[in-house]
């Protein structure tokens, strides 16, 4: 699907969906302080401002800043309770939809809309905060953003059925990191990778998971996150990969186990 670009989307815009991405407390404080900025501190900086001329240009457009500033923060805060009525009615969708993967199959009957949302409930059981910024629209090569303290990473979703996603493709998300001054970045698709595509990855902080690969992602976590143990068996659960019995294994020794 062709993505538009964003670089020339109003300003508003921009804040509105970049707001909508974040913790709700994060858009509520920047609201907060975007109105005092504008209603308290530019009207004790008009009012002590000397003017180099007649008029005072601060005070004459006082007005249009405090009308500013009930705009933005107004466009914050409601842009901010969007996005969090939208993550809880997402939620449950998500978790279902990631409970139903059962192999590589499943995951390339899904859409790319499907596929980046089940890409964002993967990395959020591995601990990571995740922000959705894939969709129609292009951003900066990365459909996901997953941050844990203070390591970025940026994901790209490449939903692919029958292509081999190759090095250029590669390239242009390490090119991204570089852009976002971010920690690294993982490319997931649902077909494959070529062989140079994966070899220019060396030494990189750059991961590329096929579509084999996040089948196996998405049983473990699934075993894991069975309440169930006896339903968890060998009898019930195959490899996605091969089709053959998984068995269920207790680590002796090294920092895995018991």
């Amino acid at each position: 699907m062709t993505r538009r670009s964003r670089s020339n989307d109003p300003l508003l815009f921009v804040i509105a969906r970049e707001y909508r991405d974040v913790p709700l407390v994060y858009a509520v404080v920047a609201s907060v302080l975007v109105v005092l900025l504008c209603e308290v501190g530019a009207p004790i900086w008009a009012q002590s401002s000397k003017p180099s001329t007649h008029i005072n240009w601060p005070v004459l457009f006082l007005p249009f800043i405090e009308v500013l500033g009930w705009l933005l923060g107004g466009t914050i805060l409601i842009s901010g309770l969007v996005g969090f009525a939208m993550r809880r009615y997402q939620q449950p969708t998500d978790r279902h939809r990631f409970e139903q993967q059962s192999g590589v199959e499943s995951l390339r009957r899904l859409s790319w809309q499907e596929f980046e949302r089940l890409l964002g409930e993967v990395y959020r059981r591995h601990g990571y905060e995740v922000r959705q910024r894939g969709g129609p629209v292009a951003d900066g090569g990365a459909d996901l953003e997953l941050r844990n303290g203070d390591e970025k990473l940026l994901v790209q979703a490449k939903h692919w059925k029958a292509w081999l996603v190759k090095l250029p493709q590669v390239r242009e998300l390490w090119g991204a990191v570089a852009d976002e001054r971010a920690d690294g970045a993982i490319l997931v698709t649902s077909g494959k990778f070529t062989s140079d595509a994966r070899a220019w990855t060396h030494g990189k902080n750059l991961t590329l998971i096929d579509g084999s690969d996040l089948a196996l992602m998405i049983a473990s976590l699934q075993l894991v996150g069975s309440t169930q143990p006896d339903v968890v068996t060998s009898a019930n659960r195959t490899c996605p990969s091969c089709g053959r019995p998984m068995v269920q294994r207790v680590a002796q020794k090294g920092q895995f186990s018991g």
